[in-house]
C-alpha cells in the first residue's frame, strides 16, 4: 500500500531564490539606516550585497554583509555632521618693517 504522498523536490535554483528573498528582506535594514543617517550609497550596497549573499550562502553570508554595512553607517566619519566655521573673513596683514631689534 502506498500512502500517496510524494517526496518534496526542491532544486538549488529554488533554494537560491529563497535565500535571495530573505537577503533582500534583511537588506532593508541597512537601507533604512543609510537613508536616516544620510549614507544612502552604503545602504544600497548593503541591500544588494545582502541579496546576492543570500542567494549564494543564505543568511550565513547576508547577515555578515548587513553587519559590516551597519558598522560603516553608524561608525563612519563624523565630518559630515560637523559644520565648517569661518572665524575671520578679513585677515589683518602684518608686516615686520617697524619691528625694533634690541
Amino acid at each position: 500500500m502506498e500512502s500517496g504522498i510524494e517526496p518534496l523536490k526542491v532544486s538549488y535554483y529554488q533554494i537560491a531564490l529563497l535565500g535571495a528573498g530573505l537577503g533582500f528582506i534583511l537588506g532593508l535594514i541597512p537601507l533604512v539606516f543609510g537613508f536616516i543617517k544620510g549614507k544612502l550609497k552604503i545602504g544600497i550596497l548593503g541591500l544588494l550585497g545582502s541579496t546576492i549573499g543570500g542567494a549564494i550562502l543564505g543568511i550565513f553570508l547576508s547577515i555578515p554583509v548587513i553587519g559590516v554595512c551597519l558598522w560603516l553607517i553608524l561608525k563612519g566619519s563624523k565630518k559630515s555632521s560637523q559644520e565648517e566655521v569661518v572665524v575671520n573673513e578679513n585677515p589683518i596683514e602684518v608686516s615686520t618693517d617697524n619691528f625694533d631689534k634690541n
